[in-house]
Formats: structure tokens, sequence, C-alpha cells
């Protein structure tokens, strides 16, 4: 049976894979960017925040696992992987909740800024998850 720090992370995951998924699919149906004021926007930050409280609960789920034989078959890597992670998603929500600003000067490089961090964070769930199975 699969415990609770294991599915916390694993439902986080899903979340933030639907968060990203969002912009992504209306990029690729609509073939432009959504507006500040569109409901994909609005979604997009709403299920981004929960991917964020997901995160936070799966850190705190595993703490008591950290004895674990996963854990400790994963290594320091592994749990360094889904630190960075989470500390990436915690600087992702910021930089895109600055994007809401319609003032914000620097908008493009702002937005590239979200996209790189968003990648970041897609390569460091996928090391964690990848170590932590692999130990």
């Amino acid at each position: 049976m699969i415990g609770f720090e294991a599915l916390s992370g694993w439902l986080a995951a899903a979340v933030v894979l639907g968060a990203a998924s969002v912009p992504t699919l209306h990029r690729l149906t609509a073939g432009k960017r959504a507006t500040l004021v569109s409901r994909t926007i609005r979604s997009h930050v709403v299920v981004g925040i929960t991917a964020s409280a997901f995160a936070f609960v799966h850190t705190l789920a595993i703490i008591p696992a950290l004895g674990s034989p996963a854990a400790i078959g994963g290594g320091t890597i592994a749990l360094a992987s889904g630190a960075v992670a989470f500390l990436l998603l915690v600087a992702h929500v910021g930089v895109g909740l600055k994007l809401r600003n319609p003032k914000l000067k620097e908008r493009v490089s702002t937005r590239r800024t979200h996209v790189f961090l968003a990648t970041l964070i897609g390569a460091a769930v996928v090391g964690h998850a990848v170590l932590i199975l692999r130990g």
C-alpha cells in the first residue's frame, strides 16, 4: 500500500502538471497566449497555487518518513532535488503573481523567467521521483 508521503508527492506532481497544461493547451488550441483577464489565466493561477499547497503538504508529510527505506535508498541527491523543486516552485509562484500586474513593464523577460523556472521545476521533480523510485 502506498503511504501518505508518497501519495502526497504523486498528487503534488499531478497538480503541477495540471497547472502547466492550462496555458500550454490554450496556446496550442488558440494559437496565441491567453490574456491576463482570461479564464485560462485565472485557472492557471488557481491550479498553480493549489500545486504549491500540495507541494507544501508533501514536504510536511515526508518529515516522519525520512528514515524510510525509500528515503534512505534514494539518497541525499533525491532529497536535495525535492527541496530544490519546492524552492523553485515558491520562486515560480512569486514570478507568476508578478505577471498578474497589467502595468508590468518587463513582462517579456518576467514571462521567460516564469517558463524557465517551470522547466527547472519539472526537471527537479522528475529527478526526485526517479531517484526515490530507484532507491
